[in-house]
């Protein structure tokens, strides 16, 4: 049997195939549990500071680190340039190209109504007076040495993953359904510690040298987001939600679809003018359960036709109601569940299809890869594919063990044509490299906890990945001899 986190390892690799033309091969192995061990950059040497395990010859620096709590260690108490404290919870991240040829880098902070360091404690430009989460942003010069970090997004909850447009910015996500009130019996999501809907997208421009001006996307849609990935064709961008009934949509902008842009005309704030939310209906299966928990009802190499419905309400005011079925006799301490005004039940009804969780999100040319962390009747996940030019869903594989809970947190393609990936589990977690012919390597490993690893990303020149750990928040530059990879 093909274990969870080998699948993941492997199947993580189908986007670099593609380019390769080695699909099909490399997927008859992965089906038969079969996986092959590239030689990498060799094994990897025990870091004496217990943070980052490496191959011999590469190194690493850290930065902009920080703690929940504040922490006691000095070296998770930094600050940002300003003086405030790092915010807490590193996560999602992508890599510019600065004016000086160094990198400008736009983080995510996964923060939580309870966390602290926060976002901008000066509340200077915050969406929600009481949101603690958001972006900060980071200069980072040719020797990797941190130059400037200052917070770019404030007031938003949860910012977990996102995804790099063409044309410049970060789509930072909010993995949060929160609206204000006091606690309520029906609405689970309603509380007091926030004083604005969440659920939204917001834009943080790489070029930003101060807090933008914290806008949600509202036609994008307000749900449990996760990640998204753009086109580069058409400029349309794909989202997923992290729902066990969740949903894939599809934003397609007003000024691309009146023709007032193209994808390489596309600016800062052109998204926030409007569009149209759609979600995933597959073509003469109507309401299609994609999980396979119950049924195996979608084998991995099959293609199925896909359209696009529009949601005909993007910004609903319950998500998750409280279970009536839930024996607690606590009205206020009941579970939640999906709400039928929800948009996901609201697409569903209109014969779109719930995958299992949909998380980390890559595009690949015209491919949109994406994993549902616990879909498969095993519940150890699946990998799925759009292609956007053909229209066409199929499911690449589907594991039958579940003997590991841990996924993918974010995915990059690497500049020398191999797919990296940030693992999150409950054991080890890893920087795994994926060769074109499916083969696979450790890059790093997480020594210094079993907290996941996010926000792989790559400087424009290729020479150096960056990396976060997400608890205690540690930023890290890795360089090394990327072209000695061996087969």
């Amino acid at each position: 049997m093909l274990s969870r986190r080998r699948f993941l390892r492997s199947s993580a690799a189908l986007a670099a195939l593609t380019a390769a033309g080695g699909l099909e091969a490399t997927l008859a192995r992965v089906a038969r549990g079969v996986t092959q061990r590239a030689g990498g950059y060799g094994p990897l040497v025990p870091d004496p500071a217990k943070l980052l395990d490496l191959p011999a010859g590469f190194h690493y620096v850290t930065f902009s680190n920080s703690a929940t709590g504040y922490g006691t260690d000095l070296e998770f108490q930094q600050q940002l340039s300003n003086g405030d404290p790092v915010p807490c919870r590193h996560d999602g991240m992508a890599a510019f190209r600065a004016p000086d040829g160094g990198t400008i880098l736009v983080r995510n902070h996964e923060v939580n109504p309870e966390n602290s360091p926060m976002v901008d404690p000066h509340r200077e430009r915050p969406y929600d007076r009481m949101g603690r989460g958001g972006t900060t942003t980071l200069w980072v010069d040719r020797e990797r040495r941190l130059t400037r970090s200052f917070a770019s997004l404030s007031g938003t909850y949860r910012n977990c993953a996102g995804g790099r447009t063409p044309w410049g910015t970060w789509l930072s996500c909010e993995e949060s359904t929160y609206v204000p009130g006091p606690l309520d019996a029906a609405n689970a999501d309603q509380r007091p510690d926030v004083t604005k809907p969440h659920g939204f997208v917001f834009e943080v421009p790489a070029n930003a040298t101060e807090l933008v001006e914290p806008e949600p996307i509202a036609a994008m849609g307000r749900f449990y987001h996760e990640a998204v990935a753009v086109d580069p064709a058409t400029g349309f961008v794909y989202e997923s939600e992290d729902r066990n009934d969740g949903l894939l949509y599809r934003y397609r902008a007003a000024v691309l679809t009146r023709k007032e842009k193209t994808p390489r005309t596309m600016k800062p704030g052109d998204l926030a003018k409007g569009g149209v939310l759609e979600a995933l209906r597959i073509v003469g299966q109507p309401q299609a359960m994609t999980q396979n928990w119950k049924e195996n009802l979608f084998t991995p190499g099959q293609r199925h036709r896909i359209e696009w419905v529009p949601m005909p309400a993007v910004d609903t005011d319950v998500d998750m109601e409280r279970d009536v079925t839930d024996p607690n006799p606590d009205s206020l301490g009941k579970r939640g569940r999906t709400s039928p005004r929800s948009l996901r039940a609201q697409g569903f009804n209109l014969g779109c299809a719930q995958f299992a969780r949909v998380e980390g999100m890559t595009a690949h040319g015209r491919e949109i890869f994406f994993c549902c962390t616990n879909g498969g009747p095993e519940t150890a996940g699946q990998v799925w594919k759009i292609d956007a030019r053909r229209n066409e869903l199929s499911l690449v594989v589907q594991p039958d063990d579940r003997s590991l809970l841990e996924g993918p947190d974010n995915l990059v393609v690497g500049p020398h044509g191999d797919l990296v990936v940030c693992e999150d589990g409950k054991s080890d977690d890893f920087v795994v490299g994926i060769t074109p012919a499916g083969r696979l390597y450790p890059i790093a490993r997480n020594a210094h906890n079993d907290q996941e690893l996010a926000g792989a990303c790559f400087s424009a020149d290729g020479e150096t990945l960056f990396v976060n750990i997400q608890e205690p928040g540690v930023t890290i530059a890795i360089w090394g001899p990327w072209s000695r990879r061996k087969d």
